[in-house]
């Protein structure tokens, strides 16, 4: 009988890793990503061009050059939404991320390509921005086990130093 609730133990804590560890989300596509330091963490859904603008706001130093978070080249909002995810990813560098779904956190988004860092005076932060098809972004959608942001920059931060 031990044996038999240990070996269960053991299944239902590697179900977990399984299950937390996502799918990939079917067609979704990175169109934005880099990875530096000072990213506000962010998890939010883009659906139109004031969103867009919102977003751009939220990242000024990431939309220098015209082809920013916020404004993605080749994209129809009309057919798509973005999903954008700004995280800390501590001592680990990352070269790109991926978009993931499952039922405990619905849309998230994992970074790819790590590189940790022999030394990290401060921790890395990576901005991901993800083209998927509306249908597979309801309003009601979970990202990250929460509810989205608002895209713009919160109330007040334009007057943070």
């Amino acid at each position: 009988m031990a044996g038999l609730l240990l070996v269960s133990g053991v299944w239902a804590v590697l179900g977990d890793e399984e299950r937390s560890a996502g799918a990939p989300v079917p067609g979704a596509v990175l169109v934005h990503f880099e990875s530096g330091h000072g990213y506000e963490p962010v998890r939010t859904v883009l659906r139109s061009r004031a969103d867009l603008a919102a977003f751009a706001d939220r990242f000024p130093s990431a939309a220098r050059g015209g082809r920013g978070p916020g404004r993605p080249a080749g994209r129809h909002l009309g057919t798509e939404a973005l999903v954008a995810f700004a995280w800390r990813t501590g001592c680990t560098r990352a070269d790109s991320a991926e978009l993931r779904s499952s039922a405990e956190q619905g849309l998230f988004a994992v970074p790819a390509g790590k590189t940790a860092q022999r030394a990290c005076a401060e921790p890395w932060d990576a901005l991901a921005v993800f083209a998927v098809e509306r249908a597979r972004v309801p309003h009601d959608v979970e990202l990250a086990g929460a509810p989205p942001d608002p895209p713009g920059p919160p109330a007040g931060a334009a007057d943070r130093p």
